[in-house]
């Protein structure tokens, strides 16, 4: 459904688009149904643990304080193609997601790590409105990359730089 939709977006990006990222769709209860949801999404989670249990791979963790069910999308695949994936992955029914949203709490969960001072994306608007007809909240956390490159940046802001 969303295969060529990054050819056709244009856009100017002074930094780039971000190299390294994270996209996760992650879904909350507490009297989660991890079966039902699983056959719901149409998709086997990457991670999911009712409320209490502990995580098999990170056994200090403490029990999860609520129901998880999580879909990760693949490391390698650029940001935007990551969102692309999760959306191509699941169930496309709004009404599914509709009556999913009643008793779960939605999140389409993303971090960019940046590695330059400016890096950016753009969704094309199909994107946007196929989020929207999921019922998915948008989060994102940015990490700031570190070292001189970011400095400079900030300390010569204005001087020599063009607005954006």
């Amino acid at each position: 459904m969303f295969v060529g939709l990054l050819i056709a977006a244009k856009y100017i990006s002074v930094g780039g688009a971000p190299s390294d990222s994270k996209a996760t769709l992650c879904i909350y209860a507490d009297d989660i149904d991890l079966v039902a949801l699983t056959n719901s999404i149409g998709r086997q989670p990457t991670k999911a643990r009712r409320k209490g249990e502990t995580d098999v791979e990170r056994p200090k963790i403490r029990p999860a304080p609520i129901g998880q069910w999580f879909l990760e999308a693949p490391k390698g695949l650029p940001f935007t193609e990551k969102i692309e994936f999760l959306l191509e992955a699941t169930e496309s029914n709004p009404e599914v997601w509709r009556q999913l949203r009643q008793s779960h709490d939605i999140q389409l969960r993303c971090a960019i790590f940046l590695h330059s001072w400016t890096e950016g994306f753009s969704f094309p608007p199909e994107i946007i409105a196929e989020l929207a007809n999921r019922y998915w909240e948008f989060s994102l956390s940015m990490y700031s990359a570190e070292g001189d490159e970011i400095v400079e940046a900030f300390l010569n802001k204005g001087k020599d730089s063009e607005q954006i």
